[in-house]
């Protein structure tokens, strides 16, 4: 025996087909593009140690660790997501297996880094090699991966320290061309292992007073879905179709 569909089976199917079409573009809200907030491209000619491993040092009476940091200027509220920098590891150029990087956002007091407002230990990166060196040891960039961190309109200090205890190279963070922009000329740094050791201007000279970083951001405030007008369009059709669909059922049934 033949077995015969039911008429009216497309017809029960096509009120979720439009549902599904609806749900997707009637609220589709404006995506939160990343954006690079702070731009400054590394000059291949210097580093700075940044890392926490304690050395010894001719000038210092006991070992220690130095970390820097880079000021920077937010005009609107930002969520930061991501840093990416430029270093090298010295002497010898040899990297550690893993990287150890301690992200650390501070409010600005005096020109200088003040208290912390955001600290994030063993943060996600990547590594990768550019084909570039830096006084002869090998270039590379790093992708910090951080977990988002809104900041209202004002200025502010990032440090960025690695941790390479147990390899005989430490990390230099390489210096770069000031963001015109967002970007503020100069950094910062502190011995990490030193009784009293405070925050000390770090500026060499014009080509080594600022760090090679791009930090990407998204809007600070999360866009709420709004009803578009390609919504508004479709609710009109759906209405009419709704209509169609309901009238041939109940002459199917």
């Amino acid at each position: 025996m033949t077995k015969t569909r039911p008429k009216n089976r497309r017809l029960r199917i096509f009120p979720a087909l439009l549902w599904s079409v609806v749900a997707t573009t009637m609220f589709s809200g404006p995506a939160l593009a990343q954006t690079a907030i702070l731009s400054q491209p590394p000059n291949h000619i210097d580093a700075h140690v940044s890392d926490a491993k304690l050395q010894s040092s001719l000038v210092l009476p006991n070992p220690t660790g130095v970390c820097v940091a880079e000021n920077f200027v937010l005009s609107s509220e930002k969520t930061i997501v991501q840093a990416r920098i430029w270093g090298i590891y010295f002497p010898g150029g040899n990297a550690p297996a893993l990287d150890n990087f301690t992200v650390v956002i501070h409010a600005d007091t005096a020109g200088l880094p003040g208290p912390a407002l955001s600290t994030q230990h063993n943060v996600p990166a990547t590594r990768q090699v550019t084909g570039e060196s830096v006084g002869g040891s090998t270039e590379h960039v790093y992708t910090l991966m951080l977990n988002p961190v809104v900041q209202a309109p004002g200025t502010y200090w990032v440090e960025v320290c690695n941790d390479t205890t147990g390899n005989p190279a430490s990390f230099y963070w390489e210096f770069g061309a000031v963001d015109p922009l967002h970007g503020i000329p100069g950094a910062a740094f502190v011995f990490t292992a030193l009784f009293g050791s405070n925050w000390q201007v770090l500026g060499i000279d014009t080509d080594r007073q600022d760090l090679a970083i791009e930090i990407t951001a998204q809007p600070g405030t999360t866009a709420v879905p709004a009803l578009t007008e390609w919504g508004m369009a479709i609710i009109s059709v759906l209405a009419g179709a709704s209509g169609i669909y309901l009238v041939r059922r109940r002459k199917a049934a």
